[in-house]
């Protein structure tokens, strides 16, 4: 499963586990924990959905993480049968692993192909990303449009009204306080410039107090902090139905835990008033679901909860408090137990990356290994190397004799791994090459090896050893010869070659002939036969060619890539008659100036056909792959 994905599921089922389980205890406690312990229980609810904290033998962990392999546990009895297949293993130094602890090894097999399984995996994450856009952008318009609508008709409050806001603000200051004709019930709105907002109406001095109180005790907790997260986290989860039911506790607990603390220091008289101006607030109007701002009164149904909270009120004996404590670890520790699907540990080798000078990025396809889990052995059976399906990801294009890095890390942020040298063996043309190279050498952790002098396609096998185990892995290194992304070229193939935006991803597509150069532009002349493409080449940044300018000595490799390329070229676009490749040894300035490009190499389609029919050559991209490995 993609790691988005199962991070974004096991969060929500982490998180809608902990709600369930708190919605079954809270008949049992709604009268007896203060409402600001569950509006808390509630936040940490709500911050399992989002924050991947967790820890190795966390559930989610376990459920998401489990091998996706089908497991047989190895006892002494049928350890006689991996040892008879491990003879012929590439991997001499697993088999002694193996023999050394074939009474604790669990074997893995099945390991199949996933391509099908990726492709589903990918488009599941883009419906995801999609409802995520959606519900996130439809929330961002809403409450865009609702600000606007209220700068349309605020109005400044008289000076009594900001002189008993102020005396109620403890000191926070860049509050604005608005009256407004168009709103149905007080709220208080906004992250940066907080603005209380009531409605139009006489209220008495006590009914305004109570008002202010309110939403200044919003305001002094946070709660459109929260209101904000709650609307996050219901986009990023919009497929979980729990969300919704979530988001409206959540909406309760807020007023509720609101009300608790504006009524703890009042008298019984006070309470009742604090009640009836509830009860006047929201008796003739509608109220607000907005989930951006916090209103005094949202749901008329919850009013009488609040009322029977207000009048229930009473300060907490010190066995209230202690359980409220040991409630609220008990949810952080199930929180932390339920744990996500992020974390892996060490339990499966890592992967290792190859690069070349100016080169992308490639990653070596992992083979067989030997791997410590806790008190076990992990051996996983794989076929040789050589048989591997390289693609295009797997393959590192490089010059003779050019040095190829070998590192754990993809990224700087992600994990290195140290490692030794157990084997390094190269294959070409499915057979051990015997070698001079240079020996590998380490360098702040990373592995240099000395690519082959000789042009062709090699096959590297590297058997590294790490702290809980050894693992093969295979490679493809093409030295002085171009690399295709036939897949991602063929995504563009096409029939005219005037479809200017296929054509110049096609164009992009292309290796490079020679390292120095980079593609640019492209320029098509489409008004009459003979159809013809011309793609540009130019200085790459930093670099400097220091060879013979102009090209004029014939089979160059500028000339020999770019017939190469030209081949690609026609099986990609099928009405193309002739394709230019131009090159220049300095930069553009922006815009193409033919002028400049004073080497060019040019090839008309006849020119290719001992290749037959172009077109079906690249609708055949195994066929293509052949004749290309060829050249």
């Amino acid at each position: 499963m993609n790691e988005i994905l199962k991070l974004i599921l096991s969060l929500s089922l982490s998180g809608s586990i902990l709600a369930l389980l708190f919605f079954a205890i809270k008949p049992f406690v709604k009268y007896k924990l203060s409402k600001i312990i569950q509006y808390i229980i509630w936040i940490i609810i709500l911050l399992r959905f989002i924050v991947p904290i967790s820890f190795e033998d966390s559930v989610m962990n376990k459920v998401f993480n489990s091998s996706e392999s089908q497991i047989e546990i190895i006892t002494p009895k049928n350890a006689a049968e991996i040892n008879e297949s491990d003879k012929n293993s590439i991997m001499p130094n697993v088999a002694q692993e193996v023999e050394k602890y074939k009474s604790k090894i669990a074997y893995i097999t099945g390991m199949g192909d996933k391509g099908l399984k990726n492709i589903a995996d990918k488009y599941i994450l883009n419906i995801w990303i999609l409802g995520v856009v959606i519900v996130f952008t439809k929330n961002i318009y809403s409450y865009i449009r609702f600000l606007i609508h209220l700068k349309k008709s605020n109005k400044l409050v008289g000076d009594n009204e900001n002189r008993l806001l102020n005396s109620l603000l403890d000191g926070i200051s860049n509050v604005r306080f608005f009256r407004n004709p168009d709103v149905a019930t007080p709220m208080l709105i906004g992250i940066i410039r907080p603005c209380i907002v009531i409605p139009d109406e006489e209220y008495t001095e006590t009914q305004l107090k109570n008002i202010l109180l309110h939403e200044t005790t919003h305001l002094k907790h946070f709660d459109i902090w929260v209101k904000w997260l709650t609307m996050i986290v219901t986009s990023i989860h919009w497929f979980n139905p729990m969300m919704y039911f979530m988001k409206k506790e959540i909406n309760n607990a807020c007023e509720l835990a609101c009300d608790e603390t504006v009524i703890k220091n009042l008298s019984n008289e006070e309470k009742q008033a604090y009640g009836d101006t509830l009860i006047y607030v929201i008796a003739e109007h509608k109220y607000s679901n907005s989930v951006l701002q916090a209103t005094m009164c949202e749901e008329k149904k919850t009013l009488k909860e609040r009322l029977i909270s207000i009048m229930k009120y009473n300060k907490k004996s010190k066995i209230a408090i202690i359980f409220s404590a040991i409630l609220v670890v008990a949810v952080i520790v199930v929180s932390l137990l339920l744990g996500t699907g992020v974390i892996k540990g060490d339990d499966s080798p890592p992967n290792i990356y190859v690069s070349a000078e100016r080169q992308k990025t490639k990653e070596a396809i992992r083979g067989s290994y030997s791997w410590k889990k806790g008190n076990e052995h992990i051996q996983a059976d794989s076929i040789n190397p050589t048989d591997f399906d390289y693609r295009f990801d797997n393959i590192v294009s490089v010059a003779s004799g050019e040095q190829l890095i070998i590192s754990t890390q993809k990224l700087k942020n992600d994990k290195k791994y140290d490692f030794t040298i157990e084997d390094i063996s190269i294959y070409k043309d499915n057979q051990l090459m015997e070698t001079d190279m240079i020996d590998p050498s380490f360098m702040d952790g990373n592995l240099y090896i000395q690519s082959p002098n000789e042009k062709g396609e090699y096959i590297y096998v590297l058997t590294l050893k790490y702290d809980k185990g050894i693992v093969t892995y295979g490679f493809v290194v093409r030295v002085n010869m171009l690399t295709y992304d036939l897949e991602s070229l063929s995504e563009y193939k096409t029939p005219y070659v005037g479809d200017s935006s296929k054509v110049s991803h096609i164009a992009g597509y292309l290796p490079s002939p020679e390292k120095t150069f980079m593609q640019h532009y492209t320029s098509m002349e489409t008004s009459e036969r003979p159809y013809s493409l011309t793609i540009f080449y130019e200085l790459a940044p930093d670099l400097e060619y220091k060879g013979e300018w102009p090209i004029v000595t014939p089979n160059s490799i500028f000339q020999t890539n770019s017939r190469i390329n030209a081949l690609v070229v026609f099986s990609m676009i099928d009405n193309l008659d002739i394709v230019t490749f131009a090159f220049r040894n300095s930069r553009s300035d922006g815009s193409l100036d033919q002028s400049k490009y004073n080497t060019s190499f040019t090839f008309p389609r006849e020119a290719f056909k001992e290749y037959g029919d172009l077109t079906e050559l690249g609708n055949n991209l195994d066929l293509l792959k052949e004749v290309l490995n060829d050249l």
